[in-house]
């Protein structure tokens, strides 16, 4: 059996785990033990191997813990490492015989860790397709990708039945990201909201998401939700009717679950993500279309409300 190597993070791994649905058969998958619960439930991977790298942060000592528990995992044919760095590189040669890489790594020494190494595309998810296609003799097209089915699971018991209205259209503002320059401004989700005038909800992930949210309800009639487990958040975001938000890994649950979506883009190269027809783009008008983000970037403050009320007006009518 293979396994699939994609430790983190949220949004990368949701990019990636779009090709389970195609592979021929059932893989494990190594993630870091804090992100596993995003790839539960999931009918096409047969077991979920965990890490926690992350604890290596707190204290150097752990990486002799993190080391026993990869050697205590089943010795695999081959590892797949999707993430294409140092460290997923070197985790996926201590637990397999081969390891198959890309050649388009953003850290270039994780290619010394390859027994096999593949020539894929610039597109950060056509990559995963072009890959696969390769190991696994397919031939899926692009459009296949980009009208996926939805491939992120949940239990029922995850729904909070709750929050939805039954006479409003559900809505999820996804506020937070990673990154300050991919924040579209509060102030202008405050005046969405305002023109809206329907069941909004926000969640957040840490402190500073939730004090944006509050700062939102202060001035908009919107729901700031409880901190939910990733099962939970899966389950909010997937039981909504749109989800509006910023290039970071909640948005890209709507995308994955083909629930009606609209991406905010500064920063972000628009060869982050398909467009299909649940899920649109609006970019701002930057000069910065190369595959790579631009720290000075701040261009996302460009989008104006109208242009999300025009998408929309698209994505329901």
């Amino acid at each position: 059996m293979d396994i699939l190597v994609r430790l983190s993070a949220l949004g990368d791994i949701i990019h990636t785990a779009i090709i389970l649905q195609f592979l021929p058969n059932k893989v494990d998958w190594l993630v870091e033990e804090s992100l596993s619960e995003i790839l539960e439930y999931n009918p096409n991977i047969n077991k979920i191997q965990k890490i926690n790298l992350k604890s290596l942060k707190k204290s150097k000592m752990n990486i002799f813990n993190e080391y026993k528990k990869l050697k205590a995992i089943k010795y695999y044919d081959r590892a797949i490492d999707l993430q294409g760095l140092i460290k997923s590189a070197i985790v996926s040669n201590i637990i397999a015989n081969k390891v198959i890489g890309r050649e388009e790594v953003r850290e270039k020494l994780a290619k010394m860790f390859y027994t096999d190494i593949l020539k894929t595309s610039s597109h950060t998810i056509d990559r995963y397709r072009v890959m696969i296609n390769q190991i696994y003799n397919l031939d899926i097209s692009r459009e296949e990708f980009i009208n996926h089915k939805p491939f992120l699971f949940y239990e029922d018991r995850h729904i909070k039945k709750e929050y939805f209205s039954k006479n409003k259209k559900n809505i999820i503002f996804i506020i937070g990201s990673t990154a300050k320059n991919r924040l579209y401004p509060i102030k202008k989700w405050i005046e969405l909201a305002n023109r809206l005038n329907e069941n909004i909800l926000i969640p957040f992930g840490n402190g500073e998401e939730e004090k944006m949210a509050f700062e939102i309800a202060e001035k908009a009639n919107v729901k700031v939700l409880e901190k939910m487990s990733l099962n939970e958040l899966k389950a909010t975001i997937s039981n909504a009717d749109l989800i509006i938000g910023n290039d970071t890994g909640p948005t890209y649950i709507g995308w994955a679950n083909n629930i009606p979506t609209i991406l905010l883009y500064g920063t972000t190269p628009i060869s982050r993500m398909y467009e299909n027809k649940t899920t649109k783009i609006i970019k701002s008008k930057t000069a910065n279309y190369l595959d790579k983000l631009d720290k000075d970037d701040f261009s996302i403050n460009d989008i104006e409300v109208e242009d999300i009320m025009e998408k929309i007006d698209e994505l329901f009518n």
